[in-house]
């Protein structure tokens, strides 16, 4: 279409050196490469938003790591979106307001240029009370004269173009409605240019300030993450092998009761992916006693069987004894716990219906999104398939608790919540979580 806006976006995107593509899908997007360090942040632009990049100043954005955060070079300002770190529900947005100093700023929106905003707000001991679609503005004190301003308050509509926390679809509805805007964190006139530093500066300040304001007035903010563009997380195809649905029944199974409440406080820890990873860990770890246990009596069962066994032998009865030996509840080290119970409630079988022929699912578990852990491969016939899926689980839960194993020291970093890896544990979560109700099948 020759009136589509889109086209005078991506010449103009072109003539700055800004790489976009066309994607076809749902009536077609331009999709723009906005650099963010070494890598590049793709934000699919609709037609109806593409008049604002176009009046926009696109070579001055860089986004910044893994963050809802841009840095606005020639302008100076960097700012990025932020929530609460918990998911409390009785704990809503609003409690933000419950910090001093909050100013309501009405219909207008403060530009970021505008100097002396934070002028005599502190001296009213009782907030403005801020209503749905009110904009308002937080202004910290600075009296170490670092030479920039910090300010806490409604989003730009200039963020708003570029945030990736939200769809384009709930952009329009917030700029056109009584929406509320959603709060940003802005730090204006910096001299920094450069990504890095940038990002380590955005870093340091909020960090900082979000632990000063928890400690003062129990508000837990973090600077929100951006939205990946792929899906980390599935729901599971439901087997029905195709045939109706058959209608539901008083179920004829009792499941244990502990481990069930670790399942369910691992369903209700959705957005917490290490937590939720560990939750799903506890119920197979759960079952170790029963499923060690009984690998251990079938590999003494075994050797006492062998005609070559003397009960004389010293070396014979020393195999026994190292076989027998407790290490905590189970039997044998914790990784060889989770072996057998991998190998009690499931089989290759089970695996491999998991991965469903997902390539996208198969090129995670084949790749190095998540450092230092064993990867899964489905053709491999030289090593077992569920030896390889233990190995991995283990792997993650040594990396997210940071533990030695068998009393060595650990050689792999640990997965730190919020970070690019555990953004992409999305496939991992579902395995430990197919893992667990296997168990409570079994």
């Amino acid at each position: 279409d020759p009136s589509d806006p889109r086209r005078l976006l991506a010449q103009k995107c072109n003539e700055i050196g800004i790489e976009c593509k066309w994607e076809e899908r749902a009536g077609g997007y331009l999709s723009i490469g906005f650099p963010n360090g070494r890598e590049k942040r793709w934000i699919v632009t609709p037609r109806d938003r593409a008049q604002s990049f176009i009046d926009g100043n696109l070579g001055e954005v860089v986004y910044l790591g893994d963050f809802d955060a841009c840095l606005f070079k020639e302008s100076g300002v960097i700012e990025a979106s932020i929530g609460l770190s918990s998911l409390n529900a009785a704990r809503s947005d609003r409690s933000i307001f419950e910090i001093h100093g909050i100013k309501r700023l009405g219909s207008a929106q403060p530009t970021l240029d505008e100097e002396g905003e934070g002028d005599g707000l502190f001296e009213s001991g009782t907030p403005d009370r801020i209503e749905p679609g009110d904009e308002w503005v937080l202004p910290i004190e600075n009296p170490q004269e670092s030479g920039y301003r910090i300010e806490l308050g409604t989003a730009s509509d200039r963020f708003l173009d570029h945030t990736t926390r939200f769809r384009p679809i709930l952009r329009d509805r917030i700029r056109g409605s009584r929406i509320s805007k959603p709060p940003a964190l802005r730090l204006i006139g910096i001299s920094v240019t450069r990504h890095d530093e940038a990002l380590a500066l955005l870093k340091r300040i909020s960090d900082s300030l979000f632990f000063e304001i928890d400690l003062r007035f129990d508000v837990a903010l973090r600077v929100s993450p951006g939205r990946p563009r792929g899906r980390g997380r599935r729901r599971r195809a439901i087997e029905r092998g195709g045939y109706a649905p058959a209608a539901l029944q008083v179920p004829r199974t009792a499941y244990d009761a502990k481990p069930l409440s670790l399942y369910w406080y691992a369903r209700s820890s959705i957005g917490l992916p290490l937590l939720e990873f560990l939750a799903y860990y506890q119920v197979l770890e759960y079952y170790f006693p029963t499923y060690s246990r009984r690998d251990t009596l079938d590999k003494l069962r075994h050797e006492l069987r062998d005609p070559r066994f003397e009960v004389g032998d010293y070396a014979h009865l020393s195999r026994l004894l190292n076989l027998a030996a407790r290490e905590g509840k189970g039997y044998g080290s914790e990784r060889d716990q989770l072996k057998a119970t991998i190998k009690g409630c499931l089989t290759e079988e089970h695996v491999r219906g998991f991965f469903g022929g997902d390539a996208e699912w198969v090129s995670h578990f084949e790749g190095s999104a998540v450092k230092d852990v064993t990867r899964v491969h489905l053709k491999d016939q030289k090593n077992d398939l569920l030896n390889q899926v233990a190995n991995r689980v283990y792997d993650i839960r040594c990396r997210i608790v940071h533990t030695k194993e068998d009393g060595g020291d650990s050689t792999s970093e640990i997965l730190l919540p919020f970070s690019k890896e555990a953004a992409s544990l999305g496939p991992d979560v579902e395995l430990v979580k197919f893992l667990a109700q296997k168990c409570l099948i079994a």
